[in-house]
């Protein structure tokens, strides 16, 4: 750890089988607090006798070995479980797993997986021709797609779309369930992607067409996906929706449209901006109540901006474009994201798209609009551009 960092062990909570050990890091000005969930089988494989020195030191040893794993950066999770000689990292403890006295199909663990990771093991076990004990003792970090995986699937999918509109800009919107492991059929998927499509600003994110030549299609991993391009107004438009509620999607630019009367790659109109960051988060809320998703499942959005360098900021409406010709982006993109729970995300969606617009449009030599100019193009021209 080559950052000025210092692990400090706090305290232990012994349970039935395992401990509970609280850590605190500190790392240049942050400092956050971690807890490790540990399995007496497992820690007395590393330190042979349960003293509480030696339970201080196993503690800041696991903490060290998170760092590294995490790059030498501070976990963005606050727990780690240890578990049958793996590791399980998780920021919802409660819903990854509880802890029982009771025997179950794990006896060997003393765990009760929770439903739907559950039914995903086994699943899982079936396809590798395994057990549920063998992949238990691999680490539950197996079960599911890590960050890595899911972020080379989004580079994937953004460089096949930028591929397409060879050159022109676009509007990458990506978001997923962090601790899921819920397969959706794609039955169910269907269903919950035309439930989840707007009527808002003409065409529609994630437009789920039904004539034969441009009607969606299913994919061999169980997902679904489609691909339009040719009309007036587009010259790419692309979604992929995948089995465990995972949605990405990307189009041109509206300053680079078929109809737009300027330049293409010159200009980036704010107020569409707006207009289409709105979009794409209720989008997203409709999309996964369409899954009937509890409202306390956290979500993580992602949205990006490709192809802005040397674009002008500018508007659709002249009105406000006067106001806004001296903002130039010399970055060729510019992104946000968030990670919050789907209650949140409907109690404050206009803070939310707030908050994305104005980072977003950061890059144009540090732009900052004003909240009450947001919500008046939220109020007066999207809303009111239901057909």
């Amino acid at each position: 750890m080559d950052k000025k960092t210092q692990v400090k062990f706090l305290s232990k909570e012994k349970k039935d089988g395992y401990y509970i050990l609280s850590i605190s890091v500190s790392m240049n000005d942050k400092r956050k607090k971690y807890k490790i969930y540990a399995f007496d089988n497992d820690i007395l494989y590393e330190i042979k006798k349960l003293s509480d020195e030696n339970l201080t030191k196993f503690a800041i040893i696991q903490m060290k070995k998170w760092l590294k794993d995490s790059n030498n950066n501070l976990p963005k999770d606050r727990y780690r479980i240890l578990i049958n000689y793996g590791v399980v990292t998780t920021n919802n403890i409660q819903s990854f797993l509880t802890i029982q006295k009771e025997n179950s199909d794990l006896v060997r663990t003393n765990i009760t997986i929770s439903a739907p990771l559950f039914e995903w093991a086994k699943a899982k076990a079936k396809k590798e021709s395994t057990s549920l004990s063998d992949l238990v003792s691999r680490g539950l970090i197996t079960l599911k797609d890590s960050e890595k995986e899911i972020d080379a699937w989004i580079k994937e999918q953004g460089s096949y779309v930028r591929k397409k509109l060879a050159g022109y800009g676009s509007f990458e919107v990506f978001h997923y369930m962090p601790n899921n492991y819920k397969d959706y059929k794609t039955e169910t998927l269907k269903d919950a992607l035309k439930n989840a499509e707007l009527d808002r600003t003409g065409w529609p994110i994630g437009a789920y067409l039904s004539r034969e030549n441009l009607k969606p299609r299913p994919q061999s991993d169980g997902g679904i996906k489609a691909e339009y391009t040719g009309s007036f107004f587009l010259r790419f438009d692309y979604w992929y929706a995948k089995t465990k509620g995972e949605f990405y999607f990307s189009r041109n630019l509206d300053s680079d449209s078929k109809e737009s009367k300027v330049k293409p790659n010159s200009l980036l109109y704010f107020d569409t901006l707006v207009w289409r960051v709105a979009e794409a988060i209720e989008h997203c809320i409709s999309y996964y109540r369409s899954l009937n998703v509890n409202e306390q499942e956290q979500i993580k959005i992602k949205l990006t901006l490709y192809g802005l360098r040397n674009r002008v900021l500018s508007a659709w409406n002249p009105s406000r474009a006067s106001t806004l010709f001296k903002y130039v982006c010399d970055t060729e993109k510019s992104s946000w994201e968030t990670e919050i729970s789907l209650e949140n995300l409907i109690k404050t969606l206009d803070e939310v798209i707030y908050d994305a617009v104005k980072k977003l449009v950061l890059m144009f030599d540090f732009f900052v609009p004003s909240e009450e100019v947001i919500t008046d193009i939220l109020n007066r021209e999207y809303r009111k551009s239901r057909t």
